[in-house]
C-alpha cells in the first residue's frame, strides 16, 4: 500500500468506533466528575494494557486497528469528561508518545491517531512536534500529523494562551515545511484554530494574522525560482478558504491582516511570472497556479475595497473584472505582468505601507 492511500485508509477506519470496547471500562471512569483516584487509574491501565501492547508489537494490521478502536472508543463516548481524557492522556503519552516517533508508519500513524482523542494539549504536543520538520524526517508521519491537527481544534480542552501558541509553532513549522500536503494542512489548521467559538477577538486577529504571516513567508521564499514549485498546490487550496475567512471579520481586523496578506497575494503573482514556463508546460501545475491566481486576484480586490473604498466610489461591477487569472490561461505573459505591476504599485502605497 503506497504512502498516501495508508494514511487515508488509518484515518477513515479511526472513525468507525463502535461501543464493544467502551464498554469495557468502568463507567463510573469515563464519566468522572473528579480527577482521577489511584484505584481508577489502576483501571484504566488494566484496561489499556492489552491495547497498547497491541499498538507497539501487532504484525497483524487488523490487530492494530481494533487495538485503535478500543482505546479511541471511551474517549469518544458522549459521556466521557475532561477528567478522564487527561488520565488517558497522561497514560497513553508515556506509552504511545514514543511510538510516534518510530519508523514503523503504520504504528506511528495509529498512536498518533489515539492520542489527538484525548483531546488534551499534552497530547496535541505530541502531534504537533511529528508535524515539524525539523524534528521528524519522515513525511508520511508529518501529513497525518498535520491531518489530525487540522481536524483536533474543533475539540480541543485548552485555552486561548495555548491555542495562539500552538497556532505559532505552526506557523514556523508551515514554513519550514517541503511537503505541501502537509503543508496545507497546517495552514488550515492555523484557520481552524482561529474558527473556535470561545477563542476571544484578540486571539481571533492574532491567529490569523499568523497564517497570513506564513503565506507571505512561503510566497517570498517560492518567487526567486525559475521551476514551478509543488508548495503551490497547498497555496492554491488554502487561499480558497482565507476569502470566506475575510469576509466574515470586521473591516479593521481585516485591514490588519491585508497589510500582511497584500503582499504576500503580490509576491504569488511574481512567484507565477517567475514560474511562467515551467508552469505552464505541466498542465497539472499550470491548472494549479491558474486557481493561485484567481484567489490571489479576487483576495486583492476584496481587501484593496475595504483598504481603498474611495478608489471604488462609483464604479460599476465589470470593473470587478479579472485579468490576472484569464491572462495566465491565455499565456498572455505581457498582459498578466502589467497586471501584477499595477497591483504591486498598490500595495507599495498607504494604506498597506
Amino acid at each position: 500500500m503506497t504512502l498516501r492511500p495508508l494514511i487515508a485508509a488509518c484515518i477513515l477506519a479511526a472513525t468507525v468506533v463502535g461501543s464493544a470496547a467502551a464498554q469495557q471500562l468502568d463507567r463510573a471512569v469515563i464519566a468522572a466528575t473528579a480527577p482521577l483516584t489511584d484505584a481508577q487509574k489502576s483501571s484504566l491501565q488494566s484496561f489499556a494494557t492489552a491495547h497498547v501492547r497491541a499498538i507497539k508489537e501487532a504484525q497483524a494490521g487488523a490487530s492494530l486497528t481494533e487495538a485503535r478502536m478500543a482505546l479511541v472508543s471511551p474517549m469518544r463516548d458522549p459521556a466521557a469528561t475532561a477528567n478522564f481524557r487527561k488520565g488517558m492522556a497522561q497514560l497513553l503519552i508515556a506509552e504511545l508518545g514514543p511510538v510516534t516517533k518510530d519508523a514503523d508508519l503504520r504504528r506511528a500513524i495509529n498512536a498518533m491517531q489515539v492520542l489527538r482523542f484525548t483531546r488534551t494539549p499534552e497530547a496535541l504536543d505530541v502531534l504537533v512536534d511529528r508535524a515539524n520538520p525539523t524534528a521528524e524526517r519522515d513525511a508520511g508521519k508529518r501529513v497525518s500529523a498535520s491531518g489530525l491537527l487540522a481536524d483536533a481544534f474543533e475539540d480541543l480542552d485548552a485555552n486561548n494562551a495555548y491555542i495562539e501558541a500552538v497556532a505559532r509553532k505552526l506557523r514556523d513549522s508551515s514554513v519550514a515545511e517541503t511537503d505541501w500536503v502537509a503543508m496545507q494542512q497546517k495552514l488550515t489548521a492555523i484557520a481552524n484554530a482561529a474558527r473556535r467559538a470561545d477563542l476571544n477577538a484578540e486571539s481571533v486577529r492574532k491567529v490569523r494574522l499568523m497564517q497570513a504571516e506564513a503565506i507571505a513567508s512561503i510566497a517570498k521564499s517560492m518567487v526567486g525560482a525559475k521551476q514551478s514549485d509543488a508548495r503551490m498546490q497547498a497555496v492554491a487550496r488554502v487561499l480558497v478558504g482565507i476569502r470566506n475567512d475575510l469576509l466574515s471579520l470586521k473591516e479593521a481586523d481585516r485591514l490588519a491582516i491585508a497589510k500582511t496578506l497584500a503582499p504576500a497575494l503580490v509576491d504569488i503573482l511574481n512567484t507565477a511570472s517567475a514560474h511562467w514556463d515551467a508552469a505552464h508546460a505541466d498542465p497539472t501545475m499550470s491548472a494549479t497556479y491558474s486557481s493561485s491566481m484567481n484567489s490571489a486576484e479576487v483576495l486583492l480586490r476584496l481587501i484593496d475595497r475595504n483598504a481603498r473604498p474611495a478608489a471604488y466610489s462609483g464604479s460599476k461591477p465589470e470593473s470587478d473584472s479579472r485579468v490576472v487569472s484569464p491572462a495566465w490561461d491565455a499565456k498572455d505573459k505581457a498582459k498578466f505582468d502589467a497586471e501584477a505591476k499595477r497591483w504591486a504599485g498598490i500595495v507599495a502605497a498607504p494604506p498597506y505601507k
